[in-house]
């Protein structure tokens, strides 16, 4: 005899999660393939100051889209947003093949960001209402290396094969592929609760989320301010050539898939607490090792590599916390990821131009502790079995 499927199984069928991780992948992967896009553009010889304006409108772009979704992952129909915001993006990036002046691309690029934003807000509401949204992140970010670091390294063979528009032809191919599925996605929020086993609302007990929405704020100053200048802590610290810090760069962007295996794995099987503490501990010793105990080629990879891999394992549980405190807050981490990866970079440089490499350790150390702060103590002790 068939048993009808719980309303939980319903909702998180494997192909409503893998289409919605779909849906963020493709809808943030302008932002995350930009050097390969500012080779694209080459032949128009704009300055780096137009290639930044370009860069900082498709991030803004994503940040508003995906903070929208404040307002209506529970008022509007997800696949009808969803249905809406890949048509605006196929019709963006066509116009980037089309259109090569810079106010135009520059437009195109704003609704490519924007769409995509958007996109990224059904996976946060697909994702707040999972069963195990560790390992629905862990996966996603697993295959989002992947494709980033395959999209990359194969740029320039796009480029060669299809001409100079050539990576705007495939994001538009991977764009105009979800269409088809929409129809996979869940409705919308679950209107009974029945579905949803994260709190919700703006209860009493709930506000503790917001410490751990803003701890996204110094965990990604440090991520992003470290990895843009992964080659200066080379050259600086472990005295690499260019050649050398490259290669120790790219092997240790493959190890960081690690962190999403780990967390996988590990779940919420002795809660958030400890592993988010080990991880930010684990990320404090490498930044020391990194910045201090840099040697050879080999100890700096060692460093940057398990930095990598902490950090990816804690993005993951840091979302995981989010949704265990307050579901309705998932689409606030991504614009605040954003801020915190602008002023990461930022603050990052202005830190090793006048302090060096102390300078860089005691930002990093300090921002860790932060995060710390602002996650531990608001997590809640993990339920005994009865």
């Amino acid at each position: 005899m068939n048993v009808p499927l719980s309303p939980r199984r319903r909702f998180d069928t494997f192909p409503r999660i893998a289409y919605a991780t779909g849906l963020f992948i493709v809808g943030s992967l302008g932002t995350l393939i930009t050097p390969a896009m500012f080779e694209s553009w080459t032949p128009f010889h704009w300055t780096p100051t137009q290639l930044g304006v370009l860069a900082a409108i498709e991030l803004a772009g994503l940040a508003v889209g995906s903070l929208s979704g404040l307002y209506w992952q529970r008022r509007w129909k997800w696949r009808q947003v969803a249905l809406g915001a890949l048509l605006a993006a196929v019709a963006a990036n066509v116009a980037c093949i089309l259109r090569h002046d810079f106010a135009t691309v520059c437009l195109a690029r704003g609704v490519v960001g924007l769409s995509g934003g958007f996109l990224c807000a059904v996976y946060s509401a697909v994702l707040a209402n999972a069963k195990s949204p560790g390992r629905i992140i862990a996966i996603t970010t697993f295959i989002q290396i992947g494709i980033e670091g395959v999209f990359i390294f194969s740029s320039t063979s796009v480029l060669d094969l299809l001409g100079g528009s050539g990576l705007f032809v495939l994001m538009t191919v991977f764009f105009a592929l979800l269409l088809p599925f929409v129809r996979v996605l869940p409705p919308g929020w679950p209107a009974d609760g029945t579905e949803s086993t994260h709190e919700s609302g703006l209860n009493g007990e709930s506000l503790r989320a917001y410490p751990i929405l803003f701890s996204f704020v110094p965990f990604i100053v440090v991520q992003t301010g470290v990895y843009t200048f992964l080659g200066e802590f080379g050259h600086e610290a472990a005295h690499l050539s260019s050649e050398q810090t490259l290669h120790a760069i790219g092997v240790s962007v493959l190890f960081s898939a690690l962190g999403s295996v780990g967390a996988y794995l590990l779940d919420d099987r002795i809660g958030f607490k400890l592993p988010i503490a080990g991880a930010i501990l684990l990320m404090i010793g490498m930044l020391f090792g990194m910045n201090l105990g840099s040697r050879s080629a080999s100890m700096f990879l060692f460093y940057i590599a398990l930095l990598q891999i902490g950090w990816i394992f804690l993005n993951c549980y840091l979302y995981s916390a989010l949704i265990e405190a307050n579901n309705l807050l998932v689409p606030a981490a991504m614009p605040l990821s954003t801020f915190g990866s602008a002023l990461g970079a930022s603050a990052m440089g202005y830190v090793l131009e006048h302090n060096g490499l102390v300078g860089s350790l005691g930002l990093s150390v300090g921002a860790m502790i932060l995060t710390a702060l602002l996650t531990i103590p608001f997590i809640r002790p993990m339920e005994q079995p009865t």
